[in-house]
């Protein structure tokens, strides 16, 4: 049986169109207490739609520590009876312990602590997190294939089989919402001075790890440069309200110690937003946006200078620095053929071609 995707579907053995149907499994979901997490797998779901394809959601919760995943099998076997997918997709590695026993190929998608692991208070890794590792490893095995948002992060995988199914699929962004917006109406929009120097800084500081403090040395470092200089933290803004953030921001700096990708650096250069960032994450960018991201080592000096660099070099008029291959229309036809490729191998098929 030949299974062919063809235009974002699939063709099996000539008896028409086959749209897939497909079950994310993922503790990256909303709550009451994080009300933004998750959203870009609700916005990768909504591009697998737009394709034509079913997405279907088992969201974990997020009480009851790691039992929880354990105790969520019932909910997963319960939506396998009921979606009989064509495959399953985990989002962060630790969400797979939840998937039961089942011959539905899995592909499991590591976003960053769940192979980085978390650091804490000291600098060190947490004990929770290392354990976290360990069970990110273990649904790495039993996944069909894995997906990591960087190369880096592929490269923490441990053995060298893990890695050569493993595929990077980075971090992606809708175009339609980021993009380049007139600063001074989106500073009036979101209320701050149309005079000062502002840098970005939208992470969360109550994660060690993010390095709020390092963001904060560096600023200072900028003032003796640019005194109306300021670090400018944003998080827990409506998801769709962010472009209008990075619109009235001069520049966004990335200070973190480990990351996946982040998305964040995509939203920002998708909005015309220079970035300057440790060399963390999907490195790649560096090389593919030159003009838009600068990297500097983790000194508050080093940052300082590359964020002059960058500001002094701003042009008048902002446009997209968003590399190409980067949109989520894109993404959803990479992960549409890899999903082609997983279903074809489940079902004893010799190949898959991919005609996108």
């Amino acid at each position: 049986m030949l299974l062919a995707c063809q235009r974002d579907h699939f063709t099996i053995g000539g008896g028409g169109t086959h749209f897939l149907r497909i079950l994310f499994v993922t503790s990256m979901h909303a709550s009451t207490a994080f009300p933004l997490r998750g959203v870009t797998v609700q916005r990768q779901a909504a591009a697998l739609r737009a394709l034509g394809h079913e997405v279907e959601f088992v969201e974990l919760g997020t009480k009851g520590g790691p039992l929880r995943y354990v105790l969520a099998r019932r909910w997963v076997a319960r939506a396998l009876r009921a979606l009989s997918p064509d495959v399953i997709h985990v989002h962060f590695g630790y969400s797979g312990l939840a998937v039961p026993r089942t011959t539905v190929p899995i592909l499991t998608t590591f976003y960053g602590d769940d192979l980085n692991g978390t650091l804490g208070p000291a600098g060190r890794l947490t004990w929770k997190s290392r354990l976290g590792v360990l069970f990110s490893h273990c649904v790495a095995y039993r996944s069909r294939r894995c997906i990591t948002v960087s190369e880096a992060l592929r490269k923490r995988l441990w053995t060298g089989g893990l890695r050569a199914r493993t595929v990077v699929i980075r971090d992606a962004v809708e175009p339609t919402l980021f993009r380049p917006l007139p600063r001074a109406e989106a500073r009036e929009r979101v209320g701050v001075s149309q005079s000062a120097m502002l840098v970005i800084f939208p992470h969360t500081v109550s994660q060690p790890g993010k390095r709020v403090w390092l963001a904060e040395a560096a600023i200072r470092e900028l003032r003796r440069w640019l005194p109306s200089a300021q670090l400018w933290v944003v998080n827990a803004r409506p998801a769709d309200e962010m472009p209008w953030y990075y619109a009235a921001a001069d520049a966004m700096i990335v200070t973190s110690a480990r990351e996946g990708g982040p998305s964040s650096v995509k939203e920002a250069l998708a909005c015309g937003v220079p970035v300057v960032s440790v060399p963390v994450g999907d490195t790649e960018l560096f090389a593919e946006v030159p003009e838009g991201i600068r990297t500097a080592t983790d000194r508050p000096d080093a940052l300082a200078a590359a964020l002059r660099e960058v500001l002094d070099g701003a042009p008048a008029e902002r446009r997209s620095l968003l590399p190409p291959g980067l949109t989520l229309r894109e993404a959803a036809r990479t992960l549409t053929a890899l999903y082609g490729t997983v279903v074809a191998e489940s079902r004893g098929a010799r190949g898959v071609q991919a005609v996108l």
